[in-house]
């Protein structure tokens, strides 16, 4: 109620200045204008690139300078440091990288983070850019109706480049305006207590509209202007990194601790980054006014040196924390602790990963895959096989010793455990979906079916668990070891995808896959081929041969649905449709 009442004032209050004030308006639309901008040129470069950015990120962080690099790539193509550090968060959630490469990516996209306030000042000085923006419009429109993702795409990013050059000249005439109306310059302050007050603006401003890029656009198009000081610009640049921290920390609230720390030392980086050239900002100005001209850069274009420092405050951070990122993990560990997780919670799909379609894929895989794991523990109970240290050895001792029952009601674990875990993993599913390409939304519908069919598999150990528990203590021997023989064969199938789970090399799994296959052929034939003898010796009764034979039957069903978890949870997508393909025409 209370955040209602607080949106309704500012809408309030948004609208009266609006109203009142015509050259803010002219100002504000701009801004507004700018940022409607970057979320069309986002979406561009995210449709263009089909998942590379996701890609870039997954294979070029194996070191802390590489990683660094990667994140300055990434936020320059995309223009955003913001999507940058939401997909590592998402990717470290889900175990795609590690804390410590998470951590050199966030330094990198800060310095990549400059390339818009370069292009901003470069388009903000004397080029009529709003003469470049309606052809980009026009073509953007025309290109956002092609049927394809590039077409789509290039559409998307036409109008986004569209929307900014527009949003900058609005920002500019109105600021031309505004100065003749109000001298912002007047308000200036000298010292240290003018540096804080307008870092604190800069952060706020930065809040507000959620984009230090668009902070950037205003104070570099102002400062062009000389509406504001050089110093105080600075200052506002300096607050517009440390705002921007934001969006990121409160994404990583709804992830797990990692992400929660890749999270922190985004926090971390730019606030001690922030202090550090609060403290030393005269001498930093006086570096960037002499070095300057040896870039090209003249005496009097401030909005190039307001670049020029912007890009300088993320290299000096990155020089100085660099060698310390091992300290930070370290340190990070201390300040975000571990959790204990309840076991049928879920433990990594979570809302700050569904709108990057690869850490999503990732994570729907990888609660899957929790999801087997707690399915699998309850149906080795039913069949009273204990599941420590379990192994073909083992279960063989198990099998020999004198039968007793492991109390395991299938139903009851189900809604009380599996259920709420199961439902989690379809929900997220469909969210991320829609956020997916085509090819993605095959491999998620795949991954969500194999979640259905343990659920399945489930539900069809414990149609068969009577029949185990009741001929296992048989003074019938024959029927007894047959029914041992079944326990055996499901649990030697779990055993072996087990194996096929801890396997990295294709090769291998692929091997691994042939001998699970070829088991399943030979257990369908063993046991129906043994079954015929025993009932044509008359060795059990006909009442004992029906219960066994459809028995026999859900177990063999049970096992070929176990494999196909397996091809979807355990071997790559590229090998899923052939395989798949193969153990379906058995």
């Amino acid at each position: 109620m209370k955040k209602n009442i607080s949106w309704l004032i500012g809408l309030i209050l948004l609208g009266y200045i609006v109203i009142s004030f015509q050259n803010m308006t002219v100002i504000l639309a701009g801004i507004a204008i700018f940022l409607i901008g970057m979320f069309f040129m986002q979406d561009g470069f995210k449709q263009l690139s089909g998942g590379m950015l996701e890609k870039l990120l997954q294979k070029f962080t194996s070191n802390s300078i590489y990683a660094i690099v990667t994140g300055v790539i990434s936020t320059t193509v995309v223009q955003s440091s913001t999507i940058t550090t939401l997909l590592t968060i998402s990717f470290v959630g889900t175990g795609l990288l590690t804390l410590a490469q998470g951590i050199g990516v966030i330094f990198g996209s800060n310095l990549g983070s400059s390339s818009t306030a370069w292009i901003v000042a470069l388009l903000g000085g004397g080029v009529k850019i709003s003469d470049y923006a309606m052809p980009m419009l026009v073509i953007g429109i025309v290109l956002r109706f092609g049927k394809t993702n590039v077409l789509k795409g290039s559409g998307n990013v036409l109008l986004g480049l569209g929307f900014i050059f527009l949003g900058i000249d609005y920002m500019k005439n109105g600021f031309e305006d505004f100065k003749e109306t109000i001298d912002l310059a007047a308000y200036s302050m000298e010292g240290y207590l003018g540096i804080l007050t307008y870092i604190a603006i800069g952060i706020f401003v930065t809040v507000v509209v959620q984009s230090s890029a668009a902070t950037l656009a205003i104070v570099i198009t102002a400062l062009n202007l000389e509406s504001i000081s050089y110093i105080n610009a600075l200052s506002l640049t300096i607050g517009a990194n440390v705002g921007t921290v934001l969006t990121a920390y409160l994404v990583s609230l709804a992830s797990n601790e990692d992400a929660k720390r890749v999270a922190m030392s985004h926090v971390l980086f730019n606030f001690i980054t922030a202090v550090i050239i609060t403290i030393f900002i005269y001498q930093i100005q006086y570096f960037v006014d002499t070095a300057s001209p040896y870039l090209g850069i003249s005496d009097t274009n401030y909005g190039l040196k307001l670049a020029f420092f912007h890009s300088l405050y993320s290299i000096i951070g990155i020089l100085l924390l660099t060698p310390f990122i091992p300290k930070m993990e370290q340190l990070l560990h201390k300040i975000v602790k571990d959790k204990k997780v309840e076991i049928f919670e879920p433990k990594y799909i979570s809302s700050s990963v569904i709108q990057s379609p690869d850490a999503s894929l990732v994570a729907l895989r990888k609660e899957t895959i929790n999801l087997y794991e707690n399915c699998q523990k309850a149906m080795l109970h039913a069949l009273n096989i204990h599941t420590t240290n379990l192994n073909n050895e083992t279960l063989k001792v198990q099998l020999n010793k004198e039968f007793q029952i492991i109390d395991t009601n299938i139903d009851e674990i189900y809604q009380r455990d599996l259920k709420h875990l199961y439902s989690e993993i379809i929900k997220f599913s469909s969210f991320a979906q829609e956020h997916m390409f085509d090819f993605q939304h095959k491999e998620a519908g795949e991954i969500k079916r194999s979640a259905a069919l343990l659920i399945e598999v489930l539900k069809d150990i414990r149609d068969i668990q009577k029949n185990v528990n009741y001929y296992l203590k048989s003074r019938n021997e024959f029927i007894k070891d047959e029914y041992n023989i079944l326990r055996k064969e499901i649990a030697e199938i779990l055993i072996d995808i087990n194996t096929l789970a801890k396997l990295e090399e294709e090769a291998e799994k692929l091997t691994q896959m042939e001998v699970i296959k070829s088991t399943l052929i030979e257990n369908d034939a063993a046991s129906s081929e043994e079954i015929d003898k025993l009932i044509r010796e008359d060795k059990i009764k006909a009442t004992m041969a029906t219960s066994y034979m459809n028995d026999s039957s859900t177990a063999y069903s049970i096992q070929r649905k176990l494999v196909e978890v397996a091809n979807i949870l355990f071997l790559h997508s590229d090998l899923l449709q052939r395989i798949g393909e193969e153990v379906e025409a058995q």
